[in-house]
């Protein structure tokens, strides 16, 4: 007698392929820490003339942290709309440089930025001034 014929086998349901996440453009891995990340909150005070403060802090070669946007008015008192405070996670050890802008070029007037074993950064005067230092231990 002929023998059964087997089940035709179904369809086979579209699985979510393993390696869709890594066909998407990735950013290249970031070098390896020689240290584990430490989470450090950095401070600014506004001083007089806040919206014409801005920085960039620069570690192990690329921005890492900037000034959010100021829009409030000068001459503000507290100064509701100026972040005082960011948080940043870098490696202990890595080395980095805060560079600190004033726009109208007169320096920051009282404006500070302190973090990272700094304190009380500033721009004493002209448009802008940069410090390195290294993330402490």
């Amino acid at each position: 007698s002929p023998e059964p014929s087997p089940e035709p086998s179904p369809e086979p349901s579209p699985e979510p392929c393993p390696d869709c996440q890594e066909q998407s453009p990735a950013r290249p891995p970031p070098s390896p820490p020689s240290h584990p990340l430490a989470y450090y909150t950095i401070t600014t005070t506004p001083g007089s003339y806040p919206s014409e403060v801005s920085w960039d802090l620069w570690c192990g070669g690329t921005v890492v942290l900037s000034s959010a946007p100021y829009t409030g008015s000068d001459e503000c008192g507290l100064c509701p709309d100026f972040q005082t405070e960011y948080g940043v996670s870098l490696s202990p050890g890595v080395e980095c440089e805060l560079h600190m802008y004033d726009s109208y070029g007169d320096g920051w007037d009282d404006a500070s930025w302190s973090g990272l074993g700094q304190e009380g950064l500033t721009v004493a005067s002209g448009s802008e001034e940069k410090k390195s230092f290294v993330v402490p231990f």
